[in-house]
């Protein structure tokens, strides 16, 4: 029995993996004291579309939202709040891991977007930008960004005019692509809702 079952579920994995079920990405980002889901996102990875599904508390949906994240209205809304670095990767060096460290939500840099602004606050880092949001998930920065105590020799500031593209992974994961602006590496920076 055991047997046949487990034969049932590989053919069943099989069959939603060749159907294209593997190009969505399901999340419950809110639950009920029962545990049974209230919001569940799905990301459609090959059309940048996002669903947003609402239960009530039997089960039964009460409500459907569909964005397609390559309109600019519909990104600006995905991105506002916060969110925080989860990793970085340049030249197959992991420079940062979210995973790799105890108590960081009190030093890392949260990174706020609203509707026409992304500031950047931390420890001793300060940044404040306008932000133009594009279709086809592009955005472009004007502002700057200040790193440590003005009398101190590590403090730095530089002002920032840039356009990147992000690549969207799920509901509460992102891709800044070119975030530090090097020609001659490859980066992998991820970041996570807060």
């Amino acid at each position: 029995m055991k047997r046949a079952l487990d034969c049932i579920l590989l053919y069943s994995i099989i069959f939603f993996v060749a159907c294209g079920g593997g190009d969505i990405i399901e999340e419950t980002i809110e639950q009920y004291e029962n545990n049974k889901p209230k919001v569940v996102m799905k990301f459609k990875l090959e059309d940048n579309v996002l669903e947003r599904y609402t239960y009530n508390q039997v089960g039964e949906l009460v409500y459907l939202e569909v964005d397609s994240l390559l309109k600019r209205d519909h990104f600006r809304n995905y991105l506002k709040g916060d969110w925080l670095l989860k990793y970085m990767i340049v030249d197959d060096d992991t420079l940062f891991s979210s995973q790799d460290s105890s108590n960081i939500d009190s030093l890392q840099n949260v990174y706020s977007f609203s509707k026409d602004s992304l500031k950047v606050f931390g420890w001793k880092y300060n940044a404040e930008y306008r932000v133009k949001f594009f279709d086809s998930l592009n955005v472009e920065l004007k502002g700057s960004w200040e790193f440590d105590d003005s009398e101190l020799y590590t403090h730095r500031k530089n002002e920032v005019k840039d356009r990147d593209t992000l690549t969207i992974n799920s509901y509460s994961e992102f891709i800044w692509n070119n975030f530090l602006n090097t020609t001659d590496k490859e980066e992998m920076v991820v970041f996570m809702r807060k």
